[in-house]
């Protein structure tokens, strides 16, 4: 990571994570110094399936390193309730009636147990019928007329979920249909398609369905937590259940049926249940009268990014976020590519304020089913046998047990570094006080991180394609912050994030990308250390032609305003630039905002200290393979005489050329805000010769226009540096440039403009 940025000072960029000001009111046991952390791990290959490891100690912190994850604890926001799967009717199946007693006992105790298994504390259950069906299209109320009876569910699901109970105390459950009985449906079916709607005559019928459920699974000793008006509603299969509904249609269910049904039931509404790419939220939300009856949001990872997530948190703060499906499949090779795919998946959505994770099936059989016409490539956390009863977990339980065994329900997610250096990872802090950190290594290759907390430290190598689960004691002894100037800022390691997408980025040193942002964009990292800072530089791309900026604030989006760093276009959206600009008011230790004023990608950013030599120009080099950031004068009448080239630059792999074929004048210019004082600014210059000017030039600063040393004579095989030193400006801008007046087919080469601030 060390060329990430050409020209910047970070040798690799991480930061210290989030963001709100939720305290934990429990008091802790002292600060000790040397706190004992245990540790287990977990490869792709389950050769380590959640094993113990060699324990480390925290040691009081020294030298930097370019690869840190920064936990502070006591930067804290959303309560962790807990992870789960779903019993579907083909997991209850395979569990009550393909297992022994004595098996099905421990794989309920592997599953649901706290202490001897991994802790599962949520589960979403379907409200008859869905994909995972065994029995096919059943429901609670075949005809208008049929008494309510949840029967099929007593066979398999009912003990199941009542053994779970038992199991663990602290169990939630979210109920969700797939689809109400054909009879409220205008195309009289369970079935999806173009007409799978909600009869208006029935939304009232559908709601005392749901109160019915409710009454029913709470006399077997079952509580629903939570219920969600209908699965996936933008996608509604012909060939399963599914109900289709708009976000209006939605909200209207809730506001004038669901949920004056539900009043005094306890029961949380949850909106929406869908992808994380599909534009629902907020025009549900729009509707007063439903957003009074909802709690929160339910999303699924099957399109998209988590990051919407965090957006609509920002938009809409006071409902909560909840991930409700997430399955794993035989597209991504189940003894490898799963362990993957389960483990950024668990990180990142923690990481973007869900309060819990559900994946899908328990348990599938050997055919990934029994299948109801949806998917056939499903797999479950675990795999069922149904001819020998043989139970095998699979990497999506292992995946999960790195969470849910160590973080349980009531803790609270706590600051830790983003994405950076291959690394993916979480933390938590539990309501006794341990703290818990889950780091995944998605590379192929040993990965050696530090673990900084407080002011103290442990170093950790961790194989590819691994994750490992720390776990200590203790109390923070120090405010976490981070040094810029140490290890500068990588996008995606960003603390919190609205209206962003992170991307795969070809900049050198690889990894991601932030961008398909758009005006009032941003990412924000925790605790910057600002004194001393006067200068920023960031590496950014730009595929349109139209320039933008980005804002640096601190404290909100909204906050004192540092500076604002110019990009104009780069010459494509993966083709990188660094641009600089100076900041004035800097200081402290304070939450820095990076506001996007429209489309760039960002891959980080680099403060510059007062005694530093930030160049506040943009584009220097020429890097951009384009004039880009630079403006252009020449005689009226005049051809172009200017063009960026890969013609021997003095570094880098371009520069800029004057020439023409007939005699010319030409100037290339830069006009750059800047704080007043004093600046030096130069460039390195070649030429054939021939030329009766060739200099820079200073001017639009508050005095006469300042010329360098007038370069007349040729410097074919020299680079010579032309310099303007001691420019006092006064007016909050300047404007530097070079200048060309040559007789015909004479050349003069530019590379490294620099304007620094004295």
């Amino acid at each position: 990571m060390a060329n990430l940025f050409k020209g910047m000072a970070a040798a690799a960029l991480v930061t210290s994570l989030l963001v709100t000001s939720l305290s934990i009111a429990k008091p802790e046991i002292a600060a000790a110094a040397g706190e004992t952390v245990s540790v287990w791990r977990t490869n792709e290959s389950l050769t380590e399936k959640l094993a113990p490891q060699s324990n480390l100690t925290f040691a009081t912190d020294t030298a930097s390193s370019t690869n840190t994850i920064f936990v502070d604890e006591n930067s804290t926001f959303q309560t962790i309730d807990g992870f789960g799967a779903s019993i579907t009717d083909s997991s209850g199946y395979l569990m009550n009636q393909k297992l022994t007693a004595a098996n099905r006992n421990t794989l309920m105790t592997n599953l649901f147990s706290p202490t001897s298994g991994i802790g599962i504390s949520w589960l979403r259950q379907t409200m008859g019928a869905s994909d995972f069906s065994h029995v096919g299209n059943y429901n609670y109320k075949p005809t208008p007329t049929s008494p309510f009876s949840i029967a099929q569910d007593e066979i398999d699901i009912i003990p199941l979920l009542q053994q779970a109970r038992t199991l663990n105390s602290n169990l939630k459950i979210v109920a969700s249909p797939w689809s109400p009985p054909g009879w409220m449906k205008n195309n009289n079916s369970m079935l999806g398609g173009d007409t799978a709607t909600l009869k208006l005559e029935h939304y009232g019928d559908l709601a005392t369905y749901f109160v019915n459920f409710i009454d029913a699974y709470a006399a077997k000793g079952v509580p629903i937590y939570a219920v969600t008006p209908n699965n996936e509603p933008r996608w509604a299969s012909t060939g399963y259940p599914g109900l289709y509904m708009t976000p209006q249609e939605q909200a209207n269910f809730v506001k004038n049926n669901l949920g004056p049904a539900l009043s005094g039931k306890n029961v949380k509404i949850f909106a929406f249940d869908h992808n994380w790419d599909i534009d629902f939220v907020p025009a549900y939300y729009s509707d007063s009268a439903a957003a009074s009856y909802t709690a929160g949001t339910a999303w699924h990872c099957y399109g998209g990014e988590a990051t919407i997530m965090s957006t609509m948190h920002y938009l809409f703060p006071a409902k909560d976020t909840y991930e409700t499906e997430c399955t794993g499949g035989t597209w991504t090779d189940t003894t490898t590519g799963q362990f993957d795919v389960d483990m950024k998946n668990l990180t990142k959505t923690l990481r973007h304020w869900s309060k819990n994770f559900i994946a899908w099936n328990m348990a599938l059989d050997t055919a990934n089913g029994p299948t109801n016409g949806g998917c056939t490539t499903c797999t479950g956390l675990v795999t069922i046998n149904q001819g020998t009863g043989a139970v095998t977990y699979g990497p999506s339980y292992y995946a999960m047990g790195h969470l849910s065994k160590y973080i349980v329900p009531g803790a609270v997610r706590i600051a830790s570094t983003g994405y950076a250096n291959g690394i993916h990872n979480l933390a938590a802090k539990n309501p006794d006080g341990s703290k818990v950190l889950v780091a995944y290594n998605e590379t192929t290759s040993n990965n050696t991180f530090k673990v900084k907390w407080g002011g103290q430290s442990f170093t950790y190598t961790l194989p590819g394609k691994s994750a490992v689960t720390f776990k200590w004691s203790g109390t923070q002894s120090t405010t976490q912050t981070i040094i810029p100037n140490t290890y500068g800022l990588k996008a995606s390691a960003y603390n919190e994030a609205f209206s962003i997408k992170p991307e795969a980025t070809s900049d050198t040193g690889g990894g991601l990308d932030i961008g398909n942002a758009s005006n009032g964009s941003w990412i924000m990292f925790k605790n910057v250390d600002l004194n001393g800072v006067t200068g920023v530089s960031a590496r950014v791309a730009n595929g349109y032609t139209t320039a933008t900026s980005l804002e640096i604030r601190t404290g909100s989006p909204t906050g004192a305003l540092l500076g604002t760093v110019p990009v104009g276009g780069t010459g494509g959206w993966q083709t990188w630039a660094t641009n600089n600009a100076a900041l004035t008011g800097a200081g402290g230790t304070q939450d820095v905002y990076v506001i996007y004023k429209g489309a760039l990608n960002l891959n980080g950013i680099s403060f510059t200290a007062s005694s530093s030599t930030a160049n506040l120009l943009l584009n220097p080099g020429f890097e951009a393979g384009s004039l880009s950031n630079w403006s252009e004068w020449r005689p009226a009448g005049q051809a172009v005489a200017q063009s960026a080239d890969t013609d021997t630059p003095r570094t880098g792999s371009y520069k800029l050329t004057h020439f023409a074929a007939t005699a010319y004048q030409q100037t290339t210019f830069q006009a750059v805000s800047v704080p007043n004082g004093t600046y030096k600014a130069s460039v390195w210059v070649r030429s054939s010769g021939g030329q009766s000017a060739l200099r820079l030039e200073a001017s639009n600063y508050g005095g006469a226009i300042l010329y360098s040393t007038n370069l007349t004579t040729g410097s074919t095989g020299t680079w010579v540096e032309l310099v303007i030193d001691n420019i006092n400006v006064t007016t909050g801008t300047i404007t530097v440039g070079v200048h060309s007046n040559a007789a015909a087919g004479n050349w003069a080469a530019f590379d490294d403009f620099t304007l620094i601030k004295k």
